[in-house]
């Protein structure tokens, strides 16, 4: 028999829970968890996030906005989860209750996935957290929306399971 693991897909400020990205993940044979979190704010995200992780302690992949909610949700979870890979994850936007996005941290093993040519998120974002938090960061020939590297970030994945 073969174990499908659970990842919660933390989706984009403009995006939405379906897209190239989960679509990779369901097609690399993922039980993939996406909700809807159009139209809700930073706390609103969190607080829906803490719950799943809670009940199901999933892998956790975290798209731009969806970035940021993952690691604050991770944070505030009190639970072990097996791992996290973020996507040019906007880890320093300042919005409650990212009150202080320098202090913040990886709770689990934690690879981000940035593109090189990313004009939405700087680099330098994820080289912060990085540093700080001890995190893999893999740089990719992309821009913000990382279609082209939907690959990579499956493959980061698969090597946390």
């Amino acid at each position: 028999m073969v174990t499908r693991h659970k990842v919660l897909f933390c989706h984009g400020l403009e995006s939405g829970p379906t897209g190239s990205k989960f679509d990779a993940l369901v097609e690399a044979g993922f039980e993939v968890l996406a909700p809807d979190c159009r139209g809700m704010d930073l706390s609103e995200r969190v607080a829906l996030v803490v719950d799943i992780l809670r009940e199901h302690r999933p892998f956790v992949v975290g798209s731009s906005y969806g970035g940021v909610t993952a690691v604050l949700a991770a944070e505030r979870a009190g639970v072990t989860l097996p791992g996290m890979v973020l996507c040019a994850p906007a880890l320093e936007r300042a919005e409650s209750p990212n009150d202080d996005p320098h202090s913040l941290k990886a709770m689990c093993p934690t690879t981000i996935v940035h593109g090189v040519n990313d004009d939405v998120i700087p680099m330098a974002v994820s080289e912060r957290f990085v540093e700080r938090a001890g995190a893999k960061l893999v740089k990719v020939e992309d821009d913000h929306r990382l279609n082209e590297s939907c690959g990579v970030m499956v493959a980061e994945l698969k090597r946390l399971v």
